[in-house]
């Protein structure tokens, strides 16, 4: 089987059954600010899976570009990719489980199209849960198109389908490849790894909602005393609930604590509405724009809790941090049922093509075929010696060269989506190293990758020279950082004759050493690496790295506390003074914060000179002193624009927003939090400006109190 040849007749299958061919939408995502690129084929589609219309129809088919990061260390085996392709199948409120079961069953052994013995086929369907039903209905249409029972099972949460936390999900229908010799078990054995997954049907019939908490702060914010209550409130930072709302006397108390534990925090004073009546749960929710299916409220009073469950609201009464745990736990996720049904379905093209072509992966299908042959050439080894080496070096640099290649035009950075480019770019060069190519040769490697992709995705052929050109910067830059760590692993060996675990662990942070490197470097010199200390360095960045990335989408702060705060506001007078003393065309590209500074990236094509930078300096400045407050207000996406809000390039955000002010001097679209009055802030200091990537300048800053 030839890639193009199973791309052409998938598309000719489905365009047979009237769906509408779509191209690939960018590996960025447009409208899902919870992942830095598009993880499956369904996320550029969310919009229209939950209702919205789709200018091409109600039936689509594609082929999507995707990319997961979550895996590396699987990368090298059988089926894992970094980058990789999905052959896609849409319903929109249109045909449904019934017609999808048969059609990929058509495909899969009609003679016309991939003539798959139904010997060599298995499936799985969901066997339910406490809150959706057992899907009997799709295991009784294998059955009806005469799979056998006994290739058919029924499993749990594999078989729920959800692009992420929330949004369009549901039970979902597997089907499964016989890759071992001689004929197939006939009983199915979902867990024998030579059946292989090929496709997915997800029928899509929910809406996972996160729901939003509406909690009585006096007596779960503060003990009987009034102190804090921080046992509570660790339990409430361990869900990261979309909102909450603070309903007591002590608003802006409860409220500036749960900011500054990262929740998006509102409140409402019981002085001005009852609690005790119904009106009030029906003003928070107008307020707010909350339905009654969104929230889970627990309230001190059993009054006010039997008030709550009269309007349907899912409550509970306070009696202890455990009991608030428990009952968060049980009632955060909820399913709401999709007034439009629809039918998701994936094929891993790589997977599926290594399958019908009788290989162990794809790395040996032309996908790869030509890559790997170079890599042979370049390195003196064959494949088969350094299969897992190839492999990771092929996989990342053809995931790099279609970030590259992307319209969105990404470069190699330290920060979100350009760290990922560049982690790709280093990993491939580092095993490089190690299968003993000592040339630069990532750019040769994309040259193949463009010819053996580029006549399909036009993109890489169109931004080829600066594919090429990235890829060439930054492997003299880790070059020159290769030599560097080679000096640091030297001076550390004939210090002490061993390397420890920190040591190779500082070799792989700062200097892009991987563990193998530094094992075979170790070897060569006779002497040995504490691997378990090793290990235990790794686990402590990995868990720092887990928190860290917890906030990548909290405006860029790390955390929240006063001092974030006070920077998180000094970014937005930063952008605008900007705007003002530079040029108007200046927009955010993205922001970072810590307690100790703030960095601000933006667009310009140019370094600003010393002047430049002490005049912007000296404007924000001049914005603290005025003492300007701070205000937040609530609105409609489109309300926000006409006001002619900043808003950061290349993120969706939802149909209201939030929208701070800055006095009459800045309005911007922000989730915070914030200092209320610009003189909290304290003096402003830039430390650095610098290059970023192409066309985008980056600012580091400081703030200090009076």
């Amino acid at each position: 089987m030839k890639p193009k040849q199973l791309r052409d007749l998938y598309f000719a299958f489905f365009q047979s059954k009237e769906h509408t061919l779509i191209p690939s939408a960018s590996l960025i995502p447009t409208n899902d600010a919870s992942v830095l690129f598009n993880t499956a084929g369904m996320q550029p589609l969310v919009p229209y899976l939950l209702g919205g219309k789709h200018p091409a129809g109600k039936r689509l088919v594609n082929i999507q570009k995707c990319l997961r990061t979550v895996d590396f260390e699987n990368i090298g085996d059988n089926t894992h990719h970094t980058f990789f392709q999905m052959l896609g199948n849409w319903s929109l409120g249109d045909y449904s489980k019934k017609e999808a079961i048969a059609w990929s069953f058509e495909f899969l052994t009609g003679k016309k199209w991939l003539h798959i013995p139904l010997t060599k086929l298995a499936f799985t369907v969901y066997k339910g849960d406490a809150q959706v039903q057992r899907d009997t209905e799709a295991a009784e249409f294998w059955q009806e198109l005469g799979v056998l029972p006994e290739r058919i099972a029924f499993l749990g949460e594999d078989n729920f389908w959800s692009a992420g936390e929330t949004g369009p999900c549901g039970p979902s229908s597997e089907m499964f490849y016989w890759t071992g010799g001689g004929a197939a078990p006939k009983k199915f054995d979902p867990e024998d790894n030579r059946w292989v997954e090929i496709w997915n049907d997800v029928f899509m019939t929910y809406h996972k909602l996160k729901r939003v908490l509406l909690v009585d702060g006096m007596f779960t914010i503060y003990d009987s005393e009034f102190n804090v209550n921080s046992e509570i409130l660790t339990v409430l930072n361990s869900f990261n609930a979309q909102k909450i709302l603070v309903v007591n006397g002590f608003r802006e108390r409860g409220q500036k604590l749960l900011e500054q534990h990262g929740f998006e925090a509102f409140s409402m004073e019981e002085k001005k509405v009852n609690k005790d009546n119904p009106l009030f749960f029906g003003t928070l929710f107008k307020k707010y724009h909350l339905t009654a299916d969104e929230v889970l409220y627990f309230d001190h009073k059993k009054e006010n809790v039997d008030t709550a469950k009269k309007l349907g609201i899912i409550s509970e009464v306070y009696q202890s941090p455990t009991q608030i745990k428990e009952f968060i736990e049980k009632n955060l996720f909820g399913f709401k049922a999709l007034t439009q049904k629809n039918v998701d379905t994936g094929m891993g093209f790589e997977r599926a093509l290594a399958v019908l072509s009788g290989k162990k992966s794809a790395y040996e299908t032309e996908l790869f075929s030509r890559s790997i042959s170079r890599l042979e050439e370049l390195s003196g080894l064959p494949y088969q010696k350094k299969t897992r080496e190839m492999r990771i070096v092929v996989d990342h640099l053809r995931a790099a060269a279609f970030v590259l290649g992307d319209d969105f035009a990404l470069t190699p950075s330290n920060v979100d989506r350009g760290y990922i480019l560049r982690r790709l770019i280093r990993r491939a060069i580092r095993y490089g190293k190690l299968i003993g190519i000592n040339v630069n040769f990532t750019s040769r490697i994309a040259e193949i990758i463009i010819a053996d992709y580029g006549n399909y995705y036009t993109e890489l052929k169109k931004n080829k020279n600066r594919i090429v050109s990235e890829l060439e910067k930054e492997e003299e830059r880790f070059n020159r950082t290769l030599e560097m760590g080679l000096k640091e692993f030297n001076k550390m060996a004939a210090q002490t004759g061993l390397i420890s675990g920190k040591d190779a662990f500082l070799l792989f942070q700062s200097y892009g050493f991987p563990l193998e490197m530094t094992q075979e470097l170790a070897m060569e010199q006779g002497i040995t690496i504490d691997e378990a200390e090793f290990k235990q360095e790794f686990e402590k960045h990995q868990e720092l790295s887990r928190t860290a990335s917890v906030g990548l989408f909290k405006g860029g702060l790390s955390e929240h506390s006063p001092q974030t705060t006070r920077l998180h506001t000094a970014t937005h007078l930063l952008n605008e003074a900007l705007r003002r003393v530079i040029s108007q065309d200046i927009h955010q590209r993205g922001s970072n914060i810590t307690a100790e500074r703030l960095r601000f990236d933006f667009s310009f094509d140019r370094k600003l000179t010393l002047e430049e930078v002490k005049k912007v300096e000296d404007e924000v400045n001049r914005v603290i002193r005025v003492g300007l407050s701070v205000r937040r207000e609530e609105m409609s996406i489109q309300e926000a624009k006409l006001l002619g809000a900043e808003m950061e390039f290349g993120v969706k955000y939802p149909d209201r927003v939030s929208v701070y002010f800055v006095g009459d001097y800045s309005k911007e679209f922000c989730g915070g939090p914030h200092v209320t009055n610009t003189k909290e802030i304290g003096k402003f200091t830039i430390t650095k400006e610098e290059a970023c990537a192409a066309g985008v300048r980056r600012i580091k800053a400081i703030v200090e109190r009076g």
